[in-house]
Formats: structure tokens, sequence, C-alpha cells
């Protein structure tokens, strides 16, 4: 492979197809016509290999094309920077992703103070992972299920989970409680598939009464404080007015995970953010219950 045969306008391109996912927005985004910039990736994959497919309308990258995506963004912003440093801008806007519930309650705090740019992607666990594997987000925020052999990842925070219940349930009054105090009580719950779910219901002996299906913390809680039902939650959530939060001994703790890949390239705007984010959380977010 001859590397002075790639072209910074074939990386430009790619991932602009891979970001609007598909050649139509991305040839508008770069002004360009549909056939020129097929051209543009055709050459780029004539260089390093098959990079996508489509399933249906939607494209998928293939592991050459992934490697090239991180490959793409890594040339494109070592050449930006070099270029922004010559007319004294902010050569790196960092880029951060979080769930919801995350960045309300645990990331906000950590980033009190920061006066730099910065962009925040609301994703799930799993689109979280994918876009600081992929280059999209230099920085995570997110539970890490299992070691993933191309991040690193720092635990920054670890909560137990609490029951959400009316301040007159007999459960109130306890100081804690185990999970199989929940069975056969109508529960408000994530859509079948979610692990959160699955947990509740491997703790309960599958003894699991959903009154209320619902995606979304405070959706759950919500509907909880309106009587609907009880709900387990995260113990960062804040607590309704009228309910009370009380910790469920015996479900697993959530560890939350500040990550970025591993060997990406040392950016220090990035870096400054990372700092930033560590020192407030190690020193505690405020985050928690009302």
């Amino acid at each position: 492979m001859d590397t002075s045969e790639v072209r910074l306008d074939w990386l430009r391109a790619f991932l602009a197809v891979v970001e609007t996912g598909g050649f139509t927005a991305a040839a508008a985004r770069l002004h360009l016509s549909q056939p020129a910039l097929h051209t543009q990736v055709k050459q780029l994959a004539g260089w390093a290999g098959p990079l996508y497919r489509f399933e249906g309308r939607t494209l998928r990258l293939t592991p050459r094309g992934q490697e090239v995506e991180v490959l793409a963004r890594e040339v494109l912003g070592a050449v930006d920077r070099f270029a922004a440093r010559a007319t004294g801008k902010v050569a790196t806007v960092p880029v951060v992703s979080a769930g919801r519930a995350l960045q309300l309650y645990v990331l906000a705090h950590a980033l009190r103070g920061w006066s730099g740019p910065l962009s925040l992607r609301t994703e799930d666990r799993p689109a979280t992972v994918e876009a600081v594997r992929s280059g999209r987000a230099h920085l995570g925020l997110t539970s890490l299920l299992e070691a993933d052999p191309e991040l690193d990842g720092t635990r920054v925070l670890e909560v137990g989970q609490v029951a959400i219940v009316p301040e007159h349930d007999p459960l109130a009054q306890r100081r804690h409680i185990r999970a199989r105090a929940l069975a056969g009580r109508p529960l408000i719950l994530p859509p079948a598939g979610r692990t959160h779910r699955a947990t509740l219901a491997a703790a309960l002996g599958g003894d699991l009464h959903v009154a209320v299906e619902v995606d979304g913390w405070e959706l759950m809680t919500h509907y909880a404080s309106l009587g609907l039902g009880l709900t387990v939650v995260n113990a960062y959530i804040p607590t309704p007015p009228g309910t009370v939060a009380v910790p469920v001994v015996d479900l697993p703790r959530l560890q939350v995970h500040l990550i970025k890949r591993k060997r990406a390239p040392v950016i220090a705007e990035v870096a400054a953010l990372e700092a930033h984010v560590r020192k407030h959380l190690a020193h505690g977010t405020g985050a928690g219950r009302r």
C-alpha cells in the first residue's frame, strides 16, 4: 500500500458519507456532485479496501471502513489543528458523549467552571461506546458492562439502585429493602430487552408485574410520582415530590466510567477537559437524590 496515493479530499468525502449516512446528504454538505463524491470514495476504497455496505437504506461500515474512519479523523484532525495554530483559533472542540440522565445529574455538575468550547452528544451506552471507538467523540461518560480492549476507562462514580415509592407506602418506612420486596407490586420499567429490566427480573425470580412500560429515568420516576406503580432507578436520579427513595441492597451497583480511545492522539483541549471532569467528579458532583 503506497501511502503517497491517499488524498485528504478522499478522507473528507468518506467522513461526510459516514456522518450523514449516505451520498446525497454528503454531496450537499461538501457542495459536490454525487458522481464526484462517489469517485472520491471509490478511490479511497481502491487504496484501503471495501469500506461499507448498504443494508436496505442503512450504511454499515466494514471492519476496514471502521479503521479508515478512525484514520481519517486522526489525519484530518491533525491537519486542522496545524492550520488553526497559524490563525490563533481554537484548534479542537472537545466532543463528549453521554446519556441524557448522566448529562443532567452527573456531567453537568462536573462541567461547572469549564470555560472552553464544548460539543455534547446525547447517546445511550452502546452509541456512546461506538462514538468514542470511532473518534466521533473524544470522551464518553457511561457504564461499561465489561472491559473493552479498544478503550481506556476510569471509574469516576459508583452508585446503588433505589426503589421510588409513594411516601405513604409501607416500604417508604424502611431504611433499605431487598429486591424481592417488589415481587408482585406494579412496576414501571423500561422496554423488554433492556439490561436494567433483565437484572430486576432476575432478582425477582421472574415475578415481575409490569404496570407501565416507558423509556427514560425521568419518565419512570414521574409516573411513579403519579401513583401508577413503583420503579427502580440509579441513585443519582432525583426523587420526585411525594415519593421516597429506598435503597435496594441486593441489586448491582452502577459503575460509571470516563472513557477514551486507546492510543488516541494527545489533544491539548481534550486533555484539559478530561482533567477538569476527573477533578470535579473526584470531588463529588453534587448529583444525587433530592
